[in-house]
Formats: structure tokens, sequence, C-alpha cells
């Protein structure tokens, strides 16, 4: 689960709050993380990112991009729901935390059967910055709960 973990943590976290509309920036930019993530568009996740993006395993923005692939192949589809959202705004930045239940359905391959769990839920810390091309997801970390 810690692949599907830090691919749920840039899909989601960005990951991840799905739930009704805001004007906050900072939720904005989460909400179109979880869109991404459910569309299996990993280009829109990664966009979400800061080009100096760091998880906490040292991976950066073209490796999550590379993992967000793999999952997203190994699932007919995906849905995020965003729970304990908390957003503490400073100046020019931002600390997002929520868990991500994420539930899909793996696609029936060969060997593979029983493999891939059909949901998931993650505990994310991202913190974003504001820039002139918006608000970016510069650091994240996760948890399996």
């Amino acid at each position: 689960m810690r692949g599907v973990g830090r691919a749920l943590l840039v899909a989601l976290l960005p990951l991840a709050l799905g739930c009704g509309r805001s004007e906050d920036p900072v939720r904005v930019a989460i909400d179109s993380v979880v869109a991404g993530a459910e569309k299996q568009d990993a280009h829109r996740v990664v966009e979400a990112l800061a080009p100096d993006f760091q998880a906490a395993d040292g991976s950066n923005g073209a490796a999550v991009e590379a993992m967000l692939r793999q999952y997203f192949a190994a699932y007919e589809s995906l849905h995020v729901e965003i729970r304990k959202l908390a957003i503490e705004h400073g100046t020019g930045s931002a600390v997002v935390r929520f868990e991500a239940v994420v539930s899909g359905m793996p696609r029936s391959l060969p060997g593979l059967e029983g493999l891939l769990p059909r949901s998931s839920t993650l505990r994310f810390e991202v913190e974003l910055r504001s820039g002139s091309d918006g608000w970016k997801i510069s650091r994240a970390s996760w948890s399996e709960l």
C-alpha cells in the first residue's frame, strides 16, 4: 500500500477535498487534484505540484507521475472521499491535513486478482504555496490508517 499511498497522496492530495464548492483558492487547488485522481488523469494531478515538489519519501513530481500512471492503469475506476479536512492559512502558504478514503474497482488482470485493494484510508499533510501560477503543492506526507 505504500505505492498506493504515494500515488493517492498526489492524486488525492491536493488529494482530495472533493466535497462541495469553495472560493478558498487552497481548497480549489485540492478539489482539482481530487477531480484529476477520480478521472485517472496523472497529468492533471501533477500540474498541481510545485516544480520543486518533495514527498516525505524523497520522491519528486516525475516519480509521482510515473507511479500514478501505474496505479491508474490497475483500476477501472476510482473514488476519493475527503474526511477531517483542516486548512491552516499562512502568508502565501497553507498546510492542509485530511483523511482520504480511496475506493476503486481493480481491473481484471490475470494473476493479480485479489492483490489490489478495493479501499484504502490515508492520512495526508500537504503544504501549498501561492505563486504566479496559483497555489501549488510543495510538500506532502502521508500514512496509511
